[in-house]
């Protein structure tokens, strides 16, 4: 795996589940930790006092292509939420090189963009997602 983002600070994990789209569960430094994915929402799948959405099974379903897989974790300027889940970019080795995950979710119409909480990279991300951030979240499994 190429070790080299440029302009962030990363971490290497092994992702053991997906939580649902947006949401993994990765080994990191010999702990296990919760990641929230920084600028994408996905419908929710498990949340506590929402149903499931619709598209939300399909984007687990994606994103659960990540398990077992090492990934890269890239952070901005607050690491943790509320919650105390990492807040993080999440790359993956490609025949093209390093992608993010982040807005993979959106490109493929997985997600959306979500700026509801502010963070520093929200410009790099409005480019990488373009024209994609305003597709609708995928409602079936291709």
């Amino acid at each position: 795996m190429c070790l080299c983002v440029v302009g962030f600070s990363f971490e290497v994990a092994t992702v053991i589940r997906a939580v649902d789209g947006d949401t993994l569960k990765v080994l990191l430094n010999g702990a296990t930790e919760t990641v929230r994915l920084i600028g994408v929402d996905t419908p929710e799948s498990v949340h506590p006092t929402k149903p499931v959405e619709e598209g939300s099974l399909e984007a687990s379903v994606y994103t659960k292509q990540l398990v077992g897989k090492t990934v890269l974790l890239t952070y901005d300027k607050n690491k943790r939420d509320f919650y105390q889940r990492i807040l993080a970019y999440v790359w993956i080795d490609t025949e093209e090189g390093l992608d993010c995950w982040n807005t993979r979710l959106i490109k493929e119409g997985y997600g959306v963009l979500y700026d509801k909480y502010k963070f520093s990279k929200i410009n790099w991300f409005k480019k990488e997602i373009e024209p994609h951030w305003h597709i609708n979240v995928k409602l079936e499994v291709e």
